[in-house]
């Protein structure tokens, strides 16, 4: 145990936290109220794109865990904050009753969404109501998961992209990105006992674990509906730039998390052999700066860390894991405290770099999804008072 390290790793977290709330728009009369910045320049601080339906869900969690771990005035508030946001993007008209629940990507006017990203709101909605008992959140991440199975998934395995028009859902593939979307249906069966919930995860992650994960931990990111042809490489780039494909081969989206957490739920071996595949894969390719990614890129993938280091610290705590993955937990640590940008009374202090909108990564940018990924990681190692994003029962 690294006590040092896990203070350090506490401090960092809630610098990152404070970034958040400093920055976060807060004007009551904006229907912007509630986001935080996306990709923002870290020497004058400009935000270039604000967060969408699904980061602004994760970072609503990660306020929550925060205030769990060590409360601070503004995390709670800013949880509440990026909720109302959440909200605002449910689709509740009844003359469509096709997208019923469904969340739209950045603003109620928008005609399209990813299923997945609406998702990630949905599932810090659920956070908010388990920490809060806000009856409201509980209610819309249940209608957003009543049409997720019943129409999000009517195929067996989830849209990539859903429409609020008459257009055609494209493109039609088969996501890796979807596997953990299996965490959200299995966490909101833990709350509801509703079985349709863990019957559409259970599903969902047999698909996810036989055609995208492979034998050897590596994954597979878009396959052909119907053919299941492997199309990493050869999608059109408007929907799947290389970048992002890269991204996603190390960026598990927790899908080894929910399979971590079907295993608690079902008792089956074969979910956590599963996480455990793609788990000792990380670990056995891990870079030597700490990160993750592929060797013949100049760096590490920034999103990639703080997912794989969530879920590693899950696995040791469930036993899933060994001991062998404790140096590569460490080493995941410190490469997160690396990336996080430091100065004191600047407005970007305690931001973490990432990819820029084209998925390079670049020193001079601060990503939100490599910050929030980086504090729920960073929290789950330091502090057992955690709650969300973690599996079990």
């Amino acid at each position: 145990m690294n006590d040092l390290l896990k203070q350090r790793a506490l401090d960092a977290a809630l610098a990152g936290l404070d970034y958040f709330v400093r920055n976060q728009l807060t004007d009551l009369h904006s229907a912007d109220c509630g986001r935080y910045p996306f990709i923002a320049d870290c020497r004058s601080g400009r935000a270039e794109s604000w967060t969408t339906s699904w980061l602004t869900g994760i970072i609503a969690s990660v306020m929550l865990n925060g205030h769990a771990a060590a409360p601070r005035r503004g995390y709670l508030e800013s949880a509440a904050r990026a909720v109302e946001y959440v909200k605002s993007l449910q689709n509740f008209v009844p003359g469509n009753p096709r997208t019923f629940g469904a969340l739209h990507e950045e603003t109620p006017q928008d005609r399209w969404a990813h299923p997945r990203d609406g998702l990630s709101g949905a599932l810090g909605l659920l956070d908010y109501a388990e920490a809060t008992g806000d009856a409201e959140a509980r209610f819309r991440a249940k209608a957003f998961a009543d049409w997720f199975v019943s129409v999000g998934m009517e195929k067996g395995y989830p849209y990539w992209t859903l429409r609020f028009d008459d257009a055609e859902w494209e493109p039609k593939w088969y996501g890796s990105f979807h596997a953990g979307s299996a965490y959200f249906l299995g966490r909101i069966y833990s709350a509801t006992g509703d079985g349709r919930y863990l019957d559409a995860a259970l599903a969902l992650l047999d698909f996810y674990n036989e055609r995208l994960l492979g034998p050897q931990g590596d994954i597979t990111v878009i396959r052909e509906h119907g053919t299941l042809e492997k199309l990493d490489g050869c999608a059109d780039p408007a929907w799947a730039p290389a970048g992002w494909i890269m991204m996603h081969r190390f960026n598990d989206d927790f899908g080894a998390l929910a399979n971590l957490h079907a295993a608690e739920l079902t008792g089956d071996d074969s979910y956590r052999l599963a996480a455990r595949r793609f788990l000792a894969r990380m670990r056995d390719t891990q870079r030597p700066d700490g990160g993750f990614g592929p060797a013949e890129w100049s760096q590490s993938i920034p999103n990639a860390a703080g997912c794989i280091l969530q879920e590693m610290v899950e696995g040791r705590r469930l036993g899933v894991l060994d001991e062998s993955f404790d140096p590569a937990i460490e080493k995941a640590a410190e490469y997160l405290l690396g990336q996080q940008f430091r100065r004191e009374g600047a407005k970007m202090d305690g931001a973490f770099h990432g990819m820029s909108g084209d998925y390079t990564v670049y020193a001079g940018s601060c990503n939100a999804r490599a910050a929030a990924y980086a504090i729920m990681s960073l929290l789950n190692y330091a502090s057992e008072r955690t709650a969300t994003y973690r599996a079990g029962r």
